[in-house]
């Protein structure tokens, strides 16, 4: 289900597939701040039904409150800052020192965390279950040419995690990690991750050539800092679409930029607005499976509509 649609629209993020990238001890440059703010309509997410996958009632504790789990909805700010977009700069040949920061992907709750990630060309993904289930982790590295899978791998529970304990009504579950899986990435793109036990698990990955890269923070902000002087494509990119700003840093130390993002929806699912459940939650013998981590809600009878954010 996830596939065949994941990478429409995304030709290519980043045109410049052989880029090289020089380290300069010392170097210090410029610095750009900016906000991101989301414009324009939200198509709806799609939805998954809890019965059709392993592990309802654990996984159900983040769904609908009628046996749907709900893919992720972008995270605004009051102001329809959007959280949680990758900044970055394309095309810059030397700079700055690199990140040493090992990127770690966490399940828990049968959500990938973070669920949107930026790193460099050349680190070591730590992936960590965090749940007392075991998730079936699958990479891939989006092309033109379609998926190219990376990694297929059982990602196991800690042994002393009990599903049990998370879902008795004292709620006593403590969240241990099991053993880590490690994947060394020598190549640029975005990253997919999914769990093929659980469809609507997915998390996203975007790996660059330089570190002039910015996750935006709960207000819609982000910094690049020690940037070369000279002229620019910055990127915005979220799963909901790609923003391209022409830029030239120049001789201010500090810079600021807002830009207004607006969704094409490259890598969601359109959703029916027919709100009936074909399968019943009396296939697994209940009548209902309770969200006592979160309670998803969107109203699937339209689409979400956001007014002029400047």
């Amino acid at each position: 289900m996830l596939l065949p649609l994941v990478f429409v629209g995304l030709e290519i993020l980043m045109p410049g597939v052989g880029w090289t990238y020089e380290a300069l001890p010392g170097f210090t440059g410029k610095h750009l701040t900016g906000t991101v703010k989301l414009k324009g309509k939200i198509p709806p997410p799609k939805r998954f039904n809890l019965v059709l996958f392993s592990d309802p009632y654990y996984c159900g504790r983040i769904s609908d409150g009628s046996g749907w789990r709900i893919t992720p909805r972008p995270a605004l700010g009051a102001h329809e800052e959007l959280e949680g977009a990758v900044v970055f700069l394309e095309d810059v040949e030397k700079g700055k020192l690199g990140t040493t920061t090992a990127p770690i992907i966490q399940t828990k709750n049968c959500v990938f965390r973070p669920y949107i990630s930026a790193t460099q060309v050349g680190k070591t993904f730590h992936f960590q279950n965090w749940d007392p289930i075991q998730h079936k982790l699958e990479v891939f590295l989006t092309s033109q040419k379609g998926a190219q899978a990376l990694l297929g791998q059982n990602l196991q529970p800690h042994p002393d995690n009990r599903k049990s304990d998370f879902l008795s009504a004292g709620q006593t579950g403590l969240h241990r990690a099991g053993p880590e899986v490690h994947y060394h990435i020598d190549r640029q793109g975005i990253l997919v991750f999914r769990c093929t036990l659980h469809d609507y698990m997915e998390g996203w990955s975007l790996v660059l050539p330089h570190p002039y890269f910015s996750i935006t923070g709960k207000n819609g902000e982000f910094s690049l800092k020690d940037i070369p002087p000279g002229a620019y494509n910055l990127i915005v990119w979220h799963p909901l679409g790609r923003q391209e700003s022409s830029i030239r840093i120049g001789s201010s130390h500090t810079q600021n930029i807002n830009i207004l993002m607006t969704p094409t929806s490259p890598t969601t699912y359109p959703e029916d607005k027919s709100l009936n459940n074909p399968f019943g939650i009396d296939l697994v013998g209940d009548s209902s499976i309770v969200p006592t981590v979160e309670r998803q809600e969107w109203d699937f009878g339209r689409e979400k509509t956001l007014g002029d954010a400047s």
